[in-house]
């Protein structure tokens, strides 16, 4: 906070957004998004403050719950929509698509 004009003012600027980022992602996991994928998803999703839906189609889950994931049912092949919105956003959008994208072997 600084003072203008003999006003307090509050620096505005931290809480600008830019709107939410969205990135397509295909799953290849050939068992889909399972349980080990989604909890993993879920866990890393908890640590950013922004809001983070993941779409399959028209479903679509909150990012930081393993079992709304699961219930998008994303078999092989699928095309999500990762949607990310709120501060650090643009931190946590590669690291939560890397999730999406990988095969399996690393979780």
């Amino acid at each position: 906070m600084w003072l203008l004009g003999g006003h307090l003012r509050r620096n505005v600027a931290r809480m600008v957004t830019q709107g939410p980022i969205r990135r397509s992602v295909t799953v290849v996991n050939p068992l889909g998004l399972h349980m080990r994928p989604a909890t993993a998803f879920a866990q890393a999703a908890r640590v950013y403050r922004s809001s983070i839906t993941v779409w399959n189609g028209d479903r679509r889950a909150d990012g930081k719950s393993s079992l709304d994931l699961i219930l998008l049912v994303a078999l092989p092949g699928a095309e999500l929509v990762v949607e990310i919105d709120g501060e650090d956003a643009g931190a946590a959008v590669d690291p939560l698509c890397e999730i999406l994208a990988s095969s399996g072997d690393a979780l």
